[in-house]
């Protein structure tokens, strides 16, 4: 695990350098309110820490049994994983033409069917309903604009 902890360390400090460049890009305080940069710049700073301490941590703590080991995860969560990133593959291609509200409603019902071997009917009821309480909250609340479909919604 020390291995792992080192190089998820250095993944972490890369992203952090990430989120701070794009930081500097937007403006860090807006009147007397935080800018766009304020949550980026504190993400990136935070995540950095956390890292920097996840490396030191590797390095401070006696070795262990488990350092060799092998951690990789069996056959059927990896497989779970690949459905998921194909169904967020396949969302992202049809967004344009079905708009946001009903990609999400399509998206949440294949996750429930296919991973979570729900009911068809129950699937669809929940994936409904979540995009119809996401669409509430954002769209009619907030007047935050999602991308229409063919549909117009």
């Amino acid at each position: 695990m020390r291995k792992a902890d080192r190089i998820f360390g250095a993944v972490g400090l890369g992203l952090a350098l990430w989120s701070y460049l794009e930081s500097r890009r937007f403006h860090y305080m807006a009147e007397f309110t935080p800018g766009p940069g304020f949550f980026p710049f504190w993400v990136g700073v935070t995540l950095a820490l956390l890292s920097c301490y996840l490396i030191y941590d590797s390095f401070r703590r006696e070795p262990s049994k488990q350092d060799d080991k092998k951690t990789l995860p069996e056959r059927h969560a990896l497989l779970r994983v690949a459905t998921i990133l194909a169904l967020l593959f396949a969302a992202t291609g049809v967004m344009k033409f079905l708009g946001f509200p009903l990609t999400l409603a399509v998206f949440t019902t294949g996750i429930l069917i296919i991973l979570e071997h729900y009911s068809i009917l129950k699937s669809v009821a929940y994936g409904v309903a979540y995009a119809a309480v996401t669409w509430f909250i954002f769209e009619y609340m907030m007047k935050m604009g999602f991308p229409k479909g063919f549909l117009g919604i």
